[in-house]
């Protein structure tokens, strides 16, 4: 009887065998297969895009409704424009009032200046007087001798006999002194317009008082006043002769008016002859005032309108008033002084 070992001694060897005999069997060489056709390839594959929904649309929200248009207050609007209108005059009044304020000072301060330098002038006469006494008591005596002389002079010629008369060169059988009240007319382009110089006189004479007070009374004082109507008046006034009088009261200086021009203010003065017959035109109503028996008028004439004078003398003549002409240069204005001549009427 084999034992357990015997029987496993003898397997192994063929378990060997049989090993060996399959190695063999399975790397027997092969003949080569053939190659497979080459594959072409296939473009890549696109990956499938996914297809993204649109996110749905917010539902719009309703607009609000545009509120109500406010209405116009207009008894609002108008107080609103009053109480401006009112704040604007307010503004205009205080601005005027402080303009009156600044003239008011600047006028004050001339004056106190004006005093001022009269006090310190009156100070340094007032400390040595017998200068200014000598000086009068010379002159008094200066005029004393020439008044005697006049005197003298003036008995004299009353002593000699009159001269007798002499023709004048150049008569005129209807013409006389002016002796009335003067009105005057100027006769200019063949219109006429009316010169009110006895109102431009009194204004001249009011503004002369204010002038000669606020100027410290100078020697020479020129103004202007008007216009009335469609004229002005400049005027001159000068320090009249000195006397003995001025030399010891200051209050006692006097001035004269040297002479007046009037000055017209447009170019398209005057009416025609054609206006004149109006009863409501400047020169009828000018003409009515006079009184012929007491008033002269006077017509300054242009040399472009004599013919409008003698039509206008024959007129007033026949109605009994005395008619002057004065003849004017072309480029000459209406002139008077205290030396001029009167004028001569028909």
């Amino acid at each position: 009887m084999m034992t357990d070992n015997a029987r496993q001694a003898l397997a192994i060897p063929a378990v060997l065998a049989a090993v060996v005999a399959l190695n063999l069997l399975v790397n027997r060489p092969r003949a080569p297969e053939p190659a497979p056709p080459a594959a072409v390839e296939a473009p890549p594959e696109t990956p499938p895009v996914a297809k993204v929904e649109p996110a749905p649309a917010p539902e719009p929200e309703p607009e609000p409704e545009p509120p109500p248009a406010p209405t116009l207050d207009r008894e609002a609007v108008a107080r609103a424009e009053a109480e401006r209108d009112a704040a604007a005059r307010d503004r205009a009044r205080a601005e005027a009032r402080v303009e009156d304020a600044r003239r008011a000072l600047a006028a004050t301060s001339t004056q106190a200046a004006l005093e001022a330098a009269k006090g310190k002038r009156l100070a340094f006469r007032v400390q040595n007087p017998s200068v200014r006494i000598a000086q009068a008591s010379a002159k008094g005596g200066f005029l004393k001798a020439e008044n005697d002389k006049l005197a003298k002079e003036v008995a004299d010629l009353r002593a000699l006999p009159l001269p007798k008369p002499t023709p004048l060169l150049n008569k005129s059988p209807v013409a006389r002194p002016v002796n009335a009240d003067e009105y005057h007319f100027e006769l200019r382009r063949s219109r006429i317009g009316y010169v009110d110089l006895e109102r431009l006189l009194e204004l001249a004479k009011a503004d002369a008082q204010v002038k000669l007070r606020m100027a410290d009374r100078m020697g020479v004082l020129s103004s202007q006043v008007g216009p009335v109507g469609s004229y002005s008046l400049a005027y001159v006034l000068g320090r009249a002769p000195t006397g003995i009088e001025e030399l010891l009261e200051r209050h006692s200086i006097r001035f004269d008016l040297r002479g007046w021009e009037v000055v017209p203010t447009s170019e398209a003065r005057g009416e025609t002859y054609e206006t004149t017959r109006n009863p409501i035109s400047e020169y009828a109503r000018a003409i009515n005032r006079l009184n012929p028996g007491r008033a002269v008028v006077t017509m300054w004439v242009y040399p472009d309108s004599f013919p409008l004078y003698r039509v206008l003398r024959d007129e007033l003549t026949a109605r009994g008033y005395s008619v002057a002409a004065r003849p004017l240069p072309e480029d000459m204005t209406i002139r008077g002084s205290p030396m001029g001549s009167v004028s001569a009427t028909q």
